[in-house]
């Protein structure tokens, strides 16, 4: 949970002054962006949720983790429920596959470590070698992978070669930098970082620097950073009145906007392709659904589209973003982006699910 405070004269959420972070020097006191978190709904252009409606078409190929306890294996299966293949032998949590942007390899987390295959299981190699990783995340181009890792003693960002040389730390710092993405050009990298307050405990900011570990630019206390497709926001989670909603944020650190803005948690948000809608997991209705929120919307438009009795969770674009791929009461699922034709597998499923570009 995020920790923000609320100033005893205006009532406001702000944000404790912080300290930059830079992988060469040490660390100074600087002050945050004066953004600040509110509970305000931002009026966005006027537009309308279409999202489309489509008979489920193949070919289309999902990957996912299946765990029967702590062992579990990476699978592959066709989004009309064909094709099943067990791509990986059984092993210790791991999870959250993801293709490479070429779709020929497949990075995923196994405890302790990050490793890599080709997309039909074969040459599967440790990357992180008993150094303990976390989060990897395909360059654009496919060349590299970033992560974090332990190997220093605490989580700091590293980038390494898709054939597991060149490995190169990025951040170094007294934080701990974990779940760093590739902004879509390929020119940035988004993470958070962890920081000690002077009354204790602790709370969690963004952060972003160039590809390099260069320039790094602290943004708003947040978690769990997602870039749009076309790479003008940054999708995050923030608390307001103890309860998780959807943020954008730009690169540079400015537009703020809240946009679920509930009195409920949104967690689990998916871009659409064309960077229009997010598809996010609420527990509004009490049990776990999946809505669509229109980003360029106004009022902030947003629609039910599982309305069923399960909790549907881990919601994955397919990538000409006519269907979504879930996990309904953790089994597999694939539905239309309207929520219609909502096909299940029967399989279990665990962590996130990514389509074969």
């Amino acid at each position: 949970m995020l920790i923000l405070f609320l100033s005893a004269c205006t009532g406001q959420i702000t944000i404790e002054p912080s300290i930059t972070i830079s992988p060469t020097t040490a660390e100074t006191s600087t002050p945050l962006p004066t953004t600040t978190l509110t509970s305000t709904a931002t009026v966005l252009p006027t537009a309308t949720i279409k999202p489309t409606a489509t008979t489920i078409s193949l070919p289309g190929t999902l990957v996912y983790s299946s765990c029967k306890g702590s062992n579990c294996a990476i699978y592959s299966i066709n989004n009309d429920g064909s094709g099943l293949k067990k791509l990986t032998s059984d092993m210790v949590d791991i999870v959250n596959p993801q293709w490479s942007p070429d779709g020929t390899k497949i990075i995923f987390e196994g405890y302790p470590n990050i490793y890599l295959m080709n997309a039909d299981g074969s040459d599967l190699i440790n990357l992180t070698r008993k150094a303990e990783g976390r989060h990897p995340d395909w360059s654009p181009d496919g060349k590299q992978i970033v992560f974090n890792s332990l190997r220093s003693g605490k989580n700091e960002i590293y980038t390494i070669n898709a054939d597991g040389t060149g490995i190169k730390r990025l951040t170094n710092n007294t934080r701990e930098d974990i779940n760093p993405q590739w902004s879509p050009n390929g020119s940035w990298i988004v993470y958070e970082t962890t920081k000690n307050l002077s009354t204790g405990g602790w709370y969690s900011e963004l952060c972003v620097m160039n590809s390099d570990g260069t320039e790094i630019k602290e943004l708003i206390v947040g978690v769990s950073p997602h870039w749009s497709p076309d790479g003008k926001y940054i999708a995050f989670s923030g608390s307001v009145d103890s309860e998780d909603d959807i943020f954008l944020i730009k690169p540079d650190g400015t537009g703020l906007k809240n946009l679920s803005n509930n009195n409920a948690d949104e967690f689990d948000f998916s871009w659409s392709p064309d960077s229009n809608l997010i598809a996010f997991v609420t527990n509004r209705d009490y049990n776990a659904e999946i809505y669509l929120l229109c980003v360029d919307c106004e009022d902030n438009q947003q629609i039910n589209i599982t309305n069923s009795d399960t909790n549907d969770q881990k919601p994955s674009w397919s990538p000409d973003g006519t269907q979504i791929a879930f996990l309904s009461d953790d089994i597999l699922c694939v539905m239309n982006a309207d929520g219609s034709q909502r096909k299940c597998f029967g399989i279990k499923g665990r962590g996130t699910i990514d389509w074969k570009p």
